[in-house]
This record gives structure tokens, C-alpha cells and sequence, in this order.
């Protein structure tokens, strides 16, 4: 009797080792099947985690050029004559190349982005905003550059926003202020467009993700010479 039970606990033994080995075995088929799948997430979050990281970073360096903007003068020469070419030198230019200077600066205080002068680019844009309405958009438009495009730097881009958004922009502003008309006021507009490249490069993300993507950051800051007036 002793030995019956023996056999039949060595069987039923031998029986839950099997069904043990079953469930490893299928729990490793499952991950081996999962694993591509979780590789290929993993790798994603990673690249879009640097690409966030680089955004973020551009909007700062927007913020703080656009903040230096808001102090300058664009539409006088430095002898304070109206002049809003930007091409005109030393002054309005300087204002112009202030900002490039600015942007550059900006763009590599954390020591990592760089503006690439084939593929990235600057756009300022400046408006006079008459009593909530965008009554003149500067510069004037000029061999293709400036107008609605704003002041390219490299040529590269043009800028995202129409004097219409920006209208909407003002106008939806009035109405979140309980529609009271704001004072005469000006603003500056600046638009960094940067290319982020990819570190991996993975083929499984630039199936679905075209490599560079390009990045777009802007900042709009009140600039009070560029109020409008009765006759500039």
C-alpha cells in the first residue's frame, strides 16, 4: 500500500512539473513575441524624449529674443528719422542683426542646438495694433522677404502666422478681457525654425516620422515703438 502511494505521488508530481514547464515555456514564447514590440516603444519614447527636449529649449530661446526685442526700436534710424527698411544701416539693420546675434546666443546657452543657415531660420515680424486692430505689419515687403512672409534671415522659411491670425489673436484676447478696447500698441514677433534631426534614426520610427523634423517656436511681447501714429 505504502508503495502504491509513492507511485502515485512521484506521478503526480512528475504531472505538475510538466504543467509547470508548460506555463514557462509559453511565458517565454509571449515575451519573446512581445519583446520586438516593446523594443520598438521604448525606442520611440527615448526619440521623441530628446526631440521634446530640443523643442522645449527653443521656445525658451524664442522668449527671451523676442523679450529683447520688445526693448529696441526698429522703425527709427538712429538719428530718429522714420525709416523702416531693415536693410537700411547702421539703424534700423542693427535692430536686425541684434536679434540674429541674440538668437545664436540663446539657441547655445544650453550647449547643445545650433541654427543651421541651409536648413533653419529667424522671422521677425513687427505690428502696429490700433485699438484692436492690426492696422500696418513691418517691414514692408521687399524682394520677396518681409510683408506677410516677416524678415527671414536665411530665406529658409516664411512665417507661420498671416496678419489675419494675428488679428484673431487680438481679437480673442479683447474678448476674454470682457470686450474692452485695449489702448494703441505694438508687438514683435519672433519665429525660430529649427531642424532636429534624429539621434537613432531607427527605420521602424522614420517609416511613420519624417527625419529632420522641423521645429517651430514663436513669442509675441509688446513693443511700444511700434505704436501706431498718427503720422509716422
Amino acid at each position: 500500500m505504502k508503495a502504491e502511494v509513492s507511485v502515485d505521488s512521484l506521478r503526480i508530481r512528475l504531472q505538475r512539473a510538466k504543467r509547470q514547464w508548460r506555463r514557462r515555456g509559453q511565458s517565454l514564447t509571449e515575451f519573446a513575441i512581445l519583446l520586438p514590440l516593446l523594443l520598438v516603444m521604448l525606442s520611440g519614447l527615448i526619440e521623441f524624449g530628446f526631440l521634446l527636449n530640443d523643442y522645449l529649449d527653443l521656445i525658451d530661446a524664442a522668449r527671451e529674443v523676442a523679450r529683447f526685442a520688445a526693448d529696441e526700436d526698429p522703425l527709427h534710424d538712429e538719428t530718429g528719422a522714420w525709416n523702416t527698411d531693415p536693410t537700411n544701416s547702421p539703424e534700423p539693420e542693427g535692430f536686425y542683426t541684434r536679434i540674429w546675434t541674440n538668437t545664436d546666443r540663446a539657441m547655445t546657452m544650453g550647449g547643445q542646438l545650433a541654427l543651421n543657415p541651409a536648413t533653419d531660420d529667424v522671422v521677425v515680424s513687427l505690428f502696429s495694433v490700433n485699438f484692436g486692430t492690426v492696422s500696418a505689419r513691418y517691414p514692408l515687403l521687399q524682394a520677396g522677404n518681409g510683408g506677410e512672409n516677416g524678415w527671414t534671415r536665411w530665406g529658409n522659411h516664411t512665417s507661420n502666422f498671416s496678419s489675419g491670425a494675428v488679428q484673431t489673436i487680438v481679437t480673442d484676447s479683447i474678448t476674454s478681457n470682457g470686450g474692452a478696447l485695449p489702448p494703441n500698441t505694438g508687438v514683435v514677433m519672433v519665429e525660430v525654425f529649427y531642424d532636429y534631426n534624429m539621434l537613432m534614426g531607427l527605420p521602424w520610427i522614420t517609416a511613420f516620422v519624417p527625419n529632420p523634423v522641423t521645429l517651430h517656436a514663436y513669442s509675441f511681447m509688446p513693443n511700444s515703438a511700434l505704436e501706431p501714429t498718427p503720422t509716422p
